[in-house]
Protein backbone atom coordinates (compact mmCIF):
# COMPACT_ATOMS: atom_id res chain seq x y z
CA UNK A 1 0.00 0.00 0.00
CA UNK A 2 1.30 3.46 -0.85
CA UNK A 3 1.68 5.95 1.96
CA UNK A 4 -0.21 9.24 1.87
CA UNK A 5 3.15 10.98 1.38
CA UNK A 6 3.86 8.92 -1.75
CA UNK A 7 0.38 9.54 -3.15
CA UNK A 8 0.80 13.29 -2.56
CA UNK A 9 4.22 13.19 -4.24
CA UNK A 10 2.72 11.50 -7.29
CA UNK A 11 -0.05 14.11 -7.52
CA UNK A 12 2.42 16.98 -7.10
CA UNK A 13 4.70 15.53 -9.79
CA UNK A 14 1.75 15.01 -12.14
CA UNK A 15 0.80 18.65 -11.61
CA UNK A 16 4.35 19.80 -12.37
CA UNK A 17 4.43 17.55 -15.44
CA UNK A 18 1.16 19.06 -16.69
CA UNK A 19 2.82 22.50 -16.51
CA UNK A 20 6.28 21.45 -17.71
CA UNK A 21 8.10 24.28 -19.47
CA UNK A 22 5.79 26.99 -18.14
CA UNK A 23 8.15 28.20 -15.43
CA UNK A 24 7.96 28.03 -11.64
CA UNK A 25 4.69 27.12 -9.97
CA UNK A 26 4.05 28.41 -6.48
CA UNK A 27 3.63 25.87 -3.71
CA UNK A 28 0.25 27.30 -2.72
CA UNK A 29 -1.09 26.77 -6.24
CA UNK A 30 0.02 23.13 -6.28
CA UNK A 31 -1.34 22.54 -2.77
CA UNK A 32 -4.72 24.05 -3.60
CA UNK A 33 -5.17 22.36 -6.99
CA UNK A 34 -4.04 18.93 -5.72
CA UNK A 35 -5.68 19.19 -2.26
CA UNK A 36 -2.39 18.64 -0.43
CA UNK A 37 -1.63 20.33 2.94
CA UNK A 38 0.93 23.05 2.18
CA UNK A 39 3.24 22.17 5.09
CA UNK A 40 3.32 18.53 4.03
CA UNK A 41 3.87 19.53 0.40
CA UNK A 42 6.88 21.62 1.45
CA UNK A 43 8.51 18.52 2.93
CA UNK A 44 7.67 16.40 -0.12
CA UNK A 45 8.98 18.95 -2.62
CA UNK A 46 12.17 19.36 -0.58
CA UNK A 47 12.75 15.60 -0.81
CA UNK A 48 12.02 15.57 -4.53
CA UNK A 49 14.48 18.45 -4.95
CA UNK A 50 17.20 16.47 -3.12
CA UNK A 51 16.51 13.52 -5.45
CA UNK A 52 17.05 15.83 -8.43
CA UNK A 53 13.53 15.48 -9.79
CA UNK A 54 12.34 18.98 -8.88
CA UNK A 55 14.04 22.38 -8.94
CA UNK A 56 13.01 25.49 -7.05
CA UNK A 57 13.59 29.20 -6.79
CA UNK A 58 12.74 31.44 -3.86
CA UNK A 59 11.08 34.80 -4.03
CA UNK A 60 8.03 36.47 -5.47
CA UNK A 61 8.53 34.92 -8.91
CA UNK A 62 9.76 31.65 -7.46
CA UNK A 63 8.23 28.25 -7.19
CA UNK A 64 8.82 24.67 -8.28
CA UNK A 65 9.25 22.93 -11.61
CA UNK A 66 10.44 19.56 -12.89
CA UNK A 67 14.24 19.45 -13.06
CA UNK A 68 14.11 16.86 -15.83
CA UNK A 69 11.61 16.19 -18.59
CA UNK A 70 8.49 14.22 -17.64
CA UNK A 71 9.35 11.66 -20.32
CA UNK A 72 12.48 10.81 -18.30
CA UNK A 73 10.63 10.08 -15.03
CA UNK A 74 8.83 6.78 -14.54
CA UNK A 75 6.27 6.10 -11.85
CA UNK A 76 8.49 3.25 -10.68
CA UNK A 77 11.38 5.66 -10.10
CA UNK A 78 9.14 8.14 -8.30
CA UNK A 79 7.69 5.52 -5.97
CA UNK A 80 11.15 4.07 -5.25
CA UNK A 81 12.41 7.56 -4.32
CA UNK A 82 9.52 8.16 -1.96
CA UNK A 83 8.95 4.67 -0.58
CA UNK A 84 12.34 3.02 -1.00
CA UNK A 85 10.96 -0.06 -2.72
CA UNK A 86 8.11 -1.40 -4.79
CA UNK A 87 7.98 -4.61 -2.76
CA UNK A 88 5.14 -5.33 -0.34
CA UNK A 89 7.48 -7.07 2.12
CA UNK A 90 11.17 -6.37 2.83
CA UNK A 91 12.38 -9.81 1.71
CA UNK A 92 10.96 -9.23 -1.79
CA UNK A 93 12.75 -5.92 -2.33
CA UNK A 94 15.45 -5.82 -5.01
CA UNK A 95 17.18 -2.66 -3.73
CA UNK A 96 16.29 -2.54 -0.01
CA UNK A 97 16.26 -6.26 0.78
CA UNK A 98 15.91 -7.29 4.41
CA UNK A 99 15.16 -10.68 5.86
CA UNK A 100 11.69 -10.78 7.39
CA UNK A 101 11.46 -11.25 11.13
CA UNK A 102 9.67 -14.37 12.39
CA UNK A 103 9.56 -15.98 8.95
CA UNK A 104 10.70 -19.17 7.26
CA UNK A 105 14.06 -19.41 5.55
CA UNK A 106 13.83 -17.38 2.36
CA UNK A 107 14.44 -20.41 0.13
CA UNK A 108 11.48 -22.22 1.71
CA UNK A 109 9.00 -19.36 1.90
CA UNK A 110 6.28 -19.64 -0.73
CA UNK A 111 4.87 -16.25 0.29
CA UNK A 112 8.20 -14.63 -0.58
CA UNK A 113 8.21 -16.36 -3.97
CA UNK A 114 4.71 -15.06 -4.67
CA UNK A 115 5.54 -11.51 -3.58
CA UNK A 116 8.76 -11.48 -5.62
CA UNK A 117 6.62 -12.20 -8.68
CA UNK A 118 4.15 -9.47 -7.68
CA UNK A 119 7.04 -7.05 -7.17
CA UNK A 120 8.56 -7.90 -10.57
CA UNK A 121 5.24 -7.49 -12.39
CA UNK A 122 4.52 -4.24 -10.55
CA UNK A 123 7.97 -2.91 -11.48
CA UNK A 124 7.45 -3.92 -15.11
CA UNK A 125 4.24 -1.89 -15.26
CA UNK A 126 5.39 1.16 -13.25
CA UNK A 127 8.75 1.37 -15.03
CA UNK A 128 6.96 1.45 -18.39
CA UNK A 129 4.69 4.39 -17.52
CA UNK A 130 6.25 7.83 -17.64
CA UNK A 131 5.08 11.04 -16.04
CA UNK A 132 4.47 12.37 -19.56
CA UNK A 133 2.06 9.54 -20.43
CA UNK A 134 -1.61 10.49 -20.41
CA UNK A 135 -3.51 8.79 -17.61
CA UNK A 136 -7.24 9.22 -17.70
CA UNK A 137 -9.08 9.14 -14.36
CA UNK A 138 -11.63 6.34 -14.03
CA UNK A 139 -15.00 6.47 -12.35
CA UNK A 140 -15.12 5.27 -8.74
CA UNK A 141 -16.31 1.75 -8.02
CA UNK A 142 -19.92 1.39 -7.03
CA UNK A 143 -21.49 -1.19 -4.73
CA UNK A 144 -22.72 -3.01 -7.85
CA UNK A 145 -19.11 -3.59 -8.98
CA UNK A 146 -18.37 -6.01 -6.13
Amino acid sequence: MLSQKTRYAIRAMQHLADHYGEGPIQLAAIAEKQNIPAKFLTVILSELTRYGLVASRRGRDGGYWLAIAPVDITYGDLIRHMRGSLALVPCASRYAHEKCKNCLEEGECRTRALLLDVRDRTAQILDAIRLSDPIVPVAPFSQDDT
